[in-house]
């Protein structure tokens, strides 16, 4: 941000001198690229099972937080609508930036649980589940509107074809790939070694299922992030892969994608008129959310500390917020950048 707009990027001469117009192109490419590899790698640790296996109690903690949560924060959007008076953008994406709030981003809270090296723990397994299956919801939903978003006919059916485009890219990978992929790793199991042109292939793969994604009206970032849970874990393709990408997306993918959204950010574009009405809707959604999950883990006999460290992760922002801002910003609902920087 220092070198964006908000401070240094300010002045146009400087702004020029720092980042020439034709570079912008190629560096949203490159953090595009980055954050594209770094989901993939996320993916490829995690167990999808975890999606829709969650176990009874995880289950019931993730639509706790995803249900409750959205009700209350669009409750809470009309009624600020209805009594307070704010700008014209704000209030036409209030309830968008509501919604927004209640999903919880599972390859953050992933990350988070191996930063704190709490991945392994009670608490971790359950977070995760409990944000997975969440996410399976509120995924679905946003991938089914889109579609939907997606019909330009009149047709009351004319949404299908988008649908079942939709289905096809997520079911593949696991039916076919995935397993296909098992099997033909499985003789390298004792050796553990996986040679470059097969990882090679895989990084194909992966910029092919973006490519699908983004065609069929989704977002890029989808594919990727399907084909890495489809990918069998462990020795010897998932950890040859993980060895190759941890440190790249980490160290470079990661805060690229970070540094590029910053830069971006014009923080001199936003109302801070608003500024008290998001902190509203903001902390608002924080606190029903802990509940929301503090709630049903008490019930299932969590300590109060744990409880409440559940519901500090799930709380968790990251990554996928800057993903969904710079959407935002981008696309037909621009109108929502100011207040959702805000957020």
């Amino acid at each position: 941000m220092v070198f964006g707009p908000s401070f240094l990027g300010h002045n146009r001469e400087i702004a020029e001198t720092l980042f020439p117009a034709r570079s912008i192109k190629a560096i949203n490419i490159f953090a595009g690229f980055g954050i594209m590899f770094f989901l993939f790698a996320t993916g490829v640790k995690m167990d999808p099972a975890l999606m829709v296996r969650p176990g009874r109690k995880a289950a019931i903690i993730g639509s706790s937080a995803l249900i409750v949560t959205s009700i209350s924060s669009v409750a809470l959007a009309l009624v600020l609508k209805m009594f307070l008076t704010m700008s014209s953008n704000l209030e036409k994406s209030l309830l968008l930036l509501a919604s927004s709030q209640s999903l919880t981003a599972f390859p953050i809270i992933f990350t988070l649980l191996t930063e704190l090296k709490m991945l392994n723990t009670d608490v971790g397994r359950l977070a995760l589940s409990s944000s997975m299956f969440c996410d399976l919801i509120g995924i679905s939903t946003i991938a089914l509107v889109l579609s939907i978003k997606q019909t330009t006919s009149s047709d009351v059916l004319g949404f299908l074809p988008s649908i079942l485009s939709l289905i096809v890219l997520v079911a593949s990978p696991f039916l076919f790939l995935g397993p296909r992929l098992g099997k033909m790793f499985y003789p390298t199991l004792e050796t553990k070694s996986v040679d470059n042109k097969s990882i090679a292939f895989i990084f194909i793969l992966l910029m092919v299922s973006a490519f699908l994604g983004e065609a069929i009206g989704q977002h890029f970032m989808l594919g990727p992030l399907v084909l890495g849970l489809a990918v069998p874990d462990g020795p010897p393709l998932g950890a040859a892969i993980s060895s190759r990408l941890d440190s790249l997306a980490a160290a470079l993918f990661y805060p690229a994608y970070c540094a590029v959204s910053g830069v971006q950010t014009d923080v001199f574009a936003i109302d801070f008129q608003s500024f008290s009405i998001v902190g509203i809707m903001v902390a608002f959604t924080f606190v029903i959310k802990l509940i929301s999950v503090m709630l049903p883990a008490l019930c299932f006999n969590l300590p109060l500390r744990e409880a409440f460290v559940l519901g500090l992760i799930l709380n968790a922002r990251g990554i996928i917020e800057l993903i969904v801002l710079n959407l935002w910003k981008n696309g037909e609902v621009s109108y929502i950048y100011s207040p959702s920087v805000l957020s």
